[in-house]
């Protein structure tokens, strides 16, 4: 049974992450139908943009969300989306586990936390207790430090840190997808980490960006889901 597949992002009103989804979802065209939405920052609610691409498609969707931690979104919002969409198609709809819990994401960020000799990943957080656990447990999985915007002071304790075990320069990696204001408040959080910490260089990767090698990771996850 051939499927469609539909990302589902967060959504932001900066430009760059709608361009960056519309760039991934063209990578994907070799897969047959494939679409995105979001919840946040479009015209139409989540659900009602999941019926509209299941119109379109006329075949069983599989759906992505694009989400690297498990907070509210992932446990709550997202789920009660596609149940209000699955009430009102008779096609079926198959939820993927979020993107960063996927095995093969793990693989790649692995890949290229060494490609560029990150020291510590830096997430959003969430209000949800159980993200700070999981979040560190995949740090600890990945060899880097911890640190969440969200978390009072918890980027300047990892710094503290490498700085107590003698390290003078640290790799920042944000863990954020594409862009948008969580990304320009992390740069703009290390820059005034730069000036209290003088004696270590901060280098940083912003944010994860729509690689070709990103949409292949992402594709063998739709593909390998779809025959699940």
């Amino acid at each position: 049974m051939t499927h469609a597949y539909f990302l589902i992002a967060h959504g932001s009103p900066s430009a760059y992450p709608q361009q960056a989804m519309a760039q991934l979802v063209q990578y994907l065209a070799p897969l047959g139908h494939v679409g995105w939405g979001a919840l946040e920052c479009q015209e139409m609610t989540l659900e009602g943009q999941i019926q509209c691409f299941c119109q379109q498609v006329q075949q069983p969707v599989v759906l992505l969300p694009l989400f690297l931690l498990p907070g509210n979104h992932v446990v709550v919002d997202v789920p009660a989306a596609i149940a209000v969409a699955q009430a009102v198609t008779s096609l079926p709809l198959q939820c993927l586990s979020f993107l960063g819990s996927q095995p093969h994401f793990q693989t790649w960020l692995q890949e290229q936390l060494v490609s560029v000799q990150a020291n510590i990943l830096v997430g959003h957080g969430s209000r949800r207790p159980a993200v700070l656990p999981w979040f560190q447990q995949l740090c600890e999985s990945l060899g880097v430090l911890p640190a969440l915007l969200s978390a009072p002071d918890s980027l300047a304790q990892a710094l503290h840190q490498r700085q107590c075990l003698g390290h003078c320069q640290s790799h920042l990696f944000g863990y954020f997808l594409f862009g948008g204001k969580t990304v320009d408040a992390f740069t703009a959080q290390v820059q005034q980490l730069q000036a209290a910490y003088p004696q270590q260089r901060l280098h940083i990767s912003p944010a994860i960006a729509p690689t070709p090698e990103f949409a292949a990771m992402i594709a063998k996850i739709l593909a390998e889901g779809a025959t699940e």
